[in-house]
């Protein structure tokens, strides 16, 4: 066991390591689901800066996510299918956010059927609302987590979208919290802090490649206006990558990560043989008055 301080002296997490290559740079936690009471406040660590990536092990069984695999496979229930840009070899079942291309009407119909199909999906008490909300309100204090609403009663933004990589597909170098100045933001910009991170939940894992690759590069929320030139990926496609120390997250089916992924610069390597990799991913913020947590997809 190790513990992990601050240069004052003062305890941050235990059980953490620093990883990184060739320099450690990345604070990691890690543990099975069954110790998240061990951990209540490492979220709020991580939006401290404190910690870099949380992973919780064992959140689902690797036979129930072969189920779920198997049915993402076969596309049932039939979500909604949207795409990454062509070269990606990605897809979403769920409308991403970030390239929301509807009128705001249109996603929030579009989102009361995501998620009456995600309930098909992951039923009862495995349910995400049910098992994975839940688990990260243990890990922040008690705080809820919830999809954001919408700006007009009963409407919610989708809680997640669930994602398949094809061989070769890929996700470029960027940091999520450049996207909240996107017009599809305007209204979230309304209820959430400026600062975003996000969960990955491993459904099924690739042959090989699509590690979750966390780079040595920092952008704090109070340099974000400057930067927005860079919106979209544009800033982090100016930064040699080559230089940068980095951390590679490989995850089992069943496995979360909670990432910084508003600061740290961040990329899905390309996936590597025939097997797809999904996972279902949720953006995340506080709310402004701090009570709550929003997640969108």
């Amino acid at each position: 066991m190790t513990i992990s301080t601050t240069s004052a002296g003062a305890p941050v997490a235990r059980e953490s390591t620093l990883i990184g290559h060739p320099e450690p740079f990345c604070r990691l936690l890690q543990f099975d689901r069954t110790r998240a009471g061990d951990h209540p406040e490492c979220i709020e660590q991580l939006r401290a800066g404190q910690l870099t990536t949380i992973i919780v092990r064992q959140v689902y069984d690797s036979e129930f996510m072969t189920h779920v695999t198997n049915r993402l496979e076969r596309h049932d229930p039939p979500f909604l299918k949207t795409s990454f840009p062509e070269k990606f070899r990605s897809w979403f079942y769920g409308r991403n956010l970030n390239l929301m291309g509807t009128d705001p009407q249109s996603y929030f119909a579009q989102a009361a059927e995501f998620h009456i199909q995600m309930r098909d999906l992951f039923p009862g008490d495995r349910g995400i609302s049910e098992c994975v909300m839940p688990l990260l309100s243990r890990l922040d204090g008690g705080r809820p987590y919830r999809a954001a609403p919408g700006p007009e009663p009963g409407q919610e933004y989708m809680l997640t979208t669930f994602r398949g990589h094809a061989q070769g597909g890929y996700i470029p170098a960027h940091c999520d919290n450049e996207q909240s100045v996107r017009p599809a933001y305007e209204h979230l910009r309304t209820l959430v802090s400026d600062h975003m991170y996000s969960m990955v939940l491993m459904i099924g894992a690739p042959d090989s490649g699509g590690a979750l690759e966390v780079f040595d590069h920092r952008i704090e929320v109070s340099a974000r206006e400057a930067e927005v030139t860079g919106n979209t990926g544009a800033l982090a496609g100016k930064i040699d990558l080559s230089g940068l120390p980095s951390a590679k997250l490989h995850l089992r089916a069943g496995e979360m990560v909670i990432l910084d992924s508003g600061r740290y610069l961040h990329r899905v390597t390309p996936v590597q043989g025939a097997t797809t990799r999904w996972v279902a991913c949720s953006f995340m913020a506080h709310s402004l008055e701090r009570n709550a947590v929003y997640c969108w997809g």
